[in-house]
């Protein structure tokens, strides 16, 4: 067992160090530009510029926990409405896409104008967790095995005992996959939320530096970045493994939400929206808003009407960018997690670069793709594949894993070789969690992709938005919001319609 694990962790010292060679040999020959500096300039700034660094770090770190705890808590709160009342589920869920699918660039203007413009970035880190935490753990709750859900109901349990005694225990290793997506969303939110005129912190040292040229603070605090996101993660990766080895972890659909009757879903669909367009009408009306601030919903519709050309052309663009980002990263993080789950010694190499890439707050390496790629359309694709792949990467993993309980003993007695495991069980395994991570990834991928192409002025609604608030016309860029808060629950609900399509194959 000790050689074995030497032997582990030589392979992964060799992957560092492999990684670290081939990162000095680009930046000391400028093979992608110097804008990506070798490690040696990189450690050096992070020893010059430590005073800092650190008191950014600092600020950066506390606000992303106390935002990103205020987000889980809720989160898990929510959730568990659908675990007590599951005919909740479908209003729940649908809420919380319609909240997701708002892009935080769009609301930093407003929360700037209002009091709480001191804590944009713990509201920011608090969004970017409830959505994430929502799904994950609602799907969580309803994984326990259909047996034991019949075992609980036979024999009379209460909605209380039934949550204590099975869902909270079946949904324990999903609620570590929640921590783990929520710890890089949290960093991700509040560096985005420093953008919007933070005295300190790291998003504010990051886009000071990409303003100025100084590519080696810039890798600097990226690297900070990723330390403390790696720090959160590690965490909650142990919790993870716990919690699987604890209460298991079933390879298996869970089950399926109460489905409505269509005129019930239809009527929902069309309440929830509409409530949340009542309430902003009455947020204008009785708080007296300034149209600089926020627009009535007539003013928005109007901006529509005046120019439908635009937002058409701007939507598809931007949805073009989006769904070419999650098949490519959703391929290569479904790629590297089988490779990783496949291979004992390319896995050991790769474990601390596997490691690494989940714990990157995508959003922190937005400039840093820029200056590698260009401020144009490349860096926004760029920026959604790595969207796409942080959580297929995570949940393919996690569902490579998830094989029924002595299944790998039966597939060895029969002497099936490892293609052979991999093909009929741990892939048949992980859908559930694959089809998950699609639903996180469509809608997410376009949030991402207007977010760059905002700070990137290129690309189609977050570039269009940019203007709009440039212009000062706050209609046209609320408009813009509203056609991407339209796409992004498009692509949510037909990622959740392939999911229910696709899932009922592996239901027990």
């Amino acid at each position: 067992m000790s050689t074995r694990l030497g032997a582990r962790l030589g392979l992964g010292v060799l992957g560092v160090l492999l990684l670290l060679a081939l990162w000095q040999l680009v930046g000391v020959t400028d093979l992608l530009g110097r804008s990506i500096p070798p490690p040696t300039e990189v450690a050096g700034t992070l020893v010059d510029r430590a005073d800092l660094l650190g008191r950014a770090a600092s600020a950066t770190g506390l606000r992303a926990l106390v935002g990103g705890l205020i987000g889980l808590a809720i989160g898990l709160a929510v959730a568990a409405i659908t675990a007590f009342l599951p005919s909740t589920t479908s209003v729940v869920v649908r809420t919380a896409v319609l909240v997701n699918a708002i892009p935080i660039v769009a609301i930093g203007p407003v929360l700037m104008s209002l009091p709480t413009r001191p804590v944009i970035p713990e509201v920011f880190a608090a969004l970017s967790v409830l959505f994430s935490t929502v799904v994950v753990a609602s799907d969580g709750f309803r994984s326990a095995a259909s047996s034991s859900r019949d075992v609980f109901r036979l024999h009379g349990a209460s909605a209380g005992v039934r949550f204590l005694r099975l869902q909270l225990p079946s949904a324990a290793p999903a609620l570590a996959d929640a921590l783990r997506l929520a710890v890089p969303a949290a960093l991700l939110g509040a560096v985005l939320g420093e953008w919007f005129g933070a005295d300190r912190g790291l998003g504010v040292v990051m886009v000071s530096s990409m303003r100025n040229i100084q590519y080696a603070q810039l890798w600097a605090a990226a690297v900070v970045c990723v330390v403390i996101s790696l720090a959160g993660y590690a965490i909650a990766t142990a919790l993870e493994r716990l919690a699987s080895r604890r209460f298991g972890r079933e390879g298996v659909a869970g089950a399926e939400a109460p489905r409505m009757r269509r005129a019930t879903g239809v009527l929902l669909g069309i309440a929830v929206p509409v409530a949340l367009i009542v309430l902003w009408q009455l947020w204008i009306s009785l708080g007296q808003v300034p149209l600089i601030v926020a627009p009535s919903p007539l003013a928005v519709l109007g901006a529509l009407a005046a120019g439908p050309g635009d937002y058409l052309a701007a939507a598809g663009i931007t949805l073009a960018i989006a769904a070419g980002g999650v098949a490519i990263g959703g391929l290569i993080g479904l790629l590297l997690a089988v490779v990783v789950s496949l291979v004992p010694w390319l896995s050991a190499m790769l474990s601390p670069l596997s490691l690494l890439i989940p714990t990157v707050p995508i959003v922190v390496f937005i400039p840093i793709v820029g200056s590698v790629f260009g401020y144009g359309p490349v860096t926004v694709v760029v920026s959604c594949v790595l969207m796409a792949f942080f959580p297929v990467y995570v949940l393919a993993l996690s569902g490579l894993r998830a094989r029924p309980a002595g299944s790998d003993d039966v597939f060895r007695l029969h002497g099936a070789g490892r293609l052979t495991v991999l093909a009929r069980l741990a892939l048949p395994a992980s859908v559930p969690s694959l089809l998950l991570a699609l639903r996180l990834a469509a809608a997410n991928a376009i949030l991402i992709g207007i977010s760059a192409e905002w700070l990137m002025g290129q690309g189609g609604l977050g570039r269009l938005l940019s203007e709009r608030r440039v212009a000062l016309d706050t209609p046209g860029s609320w408009a813009a919001v509203a056609v991407a808060v339209a796409l992004s629950v498009a692509a949510y609900a037909g990622a959740s319609r392939l999911e229910r399509s696709a899932a009922r194959r592996w239901r027990s």
